[in-house]
């Protein structure tokens, strides 16, 4: 059954959230704003013109002084100072294991203070910032039993670190990615509550590790963010997992793009997800998507 197919009528308090058309195209395949990365900049540096040479006059006596060469060091220093400076400052990536199948992430970077970088965990990416100590520690979940995980910085390099997540196998993980304003909200609704209620885990009510929890990942205030919200529950009954997109003045008349994550017995499934927005005259409205679970598995298979 396809998505739309699948957009049952939600309980009447929540009748206005609908907006009147939603289109979703969902297929299998990578988002390209989550592979996206800045590219390194390649520096020429020209070689230096010929050294000028300053001739002292001659002294008084008739024997001439020694001749002076005066070299400009900048060249000199820019070609054997730069590899000091890499070795002097390594990059250090420490990860340790949390309960629910988190890893903490620990970077250290002290040549690196304010960078933009794209931490990676399977198929879920999300962006950061080193701090002004050259230290950045997020806590992500993991997604598969290996827990690699990989950080890529501006200039193209990066540092990645695996660690054993065992746990990972027993969780199952429901989540949904994007890039920028492109904003989505996630719902994980236990039978027979309703939106905003005790049993509705979202941003506001993020939950407890025991029946399950939402984790918000990434930095909304670095250029171009990459943004993800995870759903974490014990595999058996599965919530009803809904997802709002708000119309708003940065969303109205365009697609959303977005990708659907899920991970279960330690193995990722990713689908894209495009969501046409209504025009403007729409904002304020939400478009509604139920039943993305059991979507996703159709979609993937």
């Amino acid at each position: 059954m396809s998505l739309l197919a699948k957009f049952a009528q939600l309980p009447t308090q929540r009748i206005a959230r609908f907006a009147a058309v939603v289109a979703v195209a969902m297929a299998a395949g990578h988002l390209a704003q989550t592979l996206a990365a800045r590219k390194p900049v390649a520096v020429a540096v020209a070689e230096p013109a010929t050294l000028p040479i300053h001739i002292v006059q001659l002294s008084s006596d008739g024997a001439p002084d020694p001749v002076v060469a005066r070299i400009d060091p900048e060249p000199h220093l820019l070609a054997l100072e730069r590899p000091r400076l890499i070795s002097d400052c390594p990059v250090g990536l420490t990860l340790s294991a949390l309960p629910s199948a988190m890893i903490s992430v620990m970077l250290t970077a002290p040549c690196r203070q304010g960078e933009r970088v794209v931490l990676r965990q399977a198929r879920l990416a999300v962006t950061d910032q080193i701090g002004a100590d050259g230290s950045l520690t997020v806590v992500l979940p993991a997604l598969t039993v290996d827990g690699t995980v990989a950080v890529l910085f501006a200039d193209g390099t990066g540092v990645d670190q695996a660690l054993a997540m065992p746990e990972a196998a027993s969780l199952r993980r429901f989540g949904v990615q994007w890039q920028g304003a492109d904003a989505f909200l996630l719902h994980a609704i236990a039978d027979g509550n309703d939106f905003e209620q005790p049993g509705d885990v979202w941003k506001r009510n993020p939950g407890t590790a025991p029946t399950g929890f939402l984790t918000s990942l990434g930095n909304p205030a670095v250029e171009n963010p990459l943004l993800a919200k995870i759903y974490t529950h014990p595999r058996g009954a599965m919530p009803q997992i809904v997802l709002e997109a708000a119309v708003l003045p940065e969303t109205c008349g365009h697609d959303l793009l977005g990708e659907v994550l899920t991970a279960e017995g330690g193995q990722v499934q990713a689908v894209d997800l495009t969501l046409a927005m209504p025009d403007c005259s729409g904002i304020g409205d939400f478009l509604v998507l139920k039943n993305l679970a059991s979507d996703v598995k159709v979609a993937a298979n």
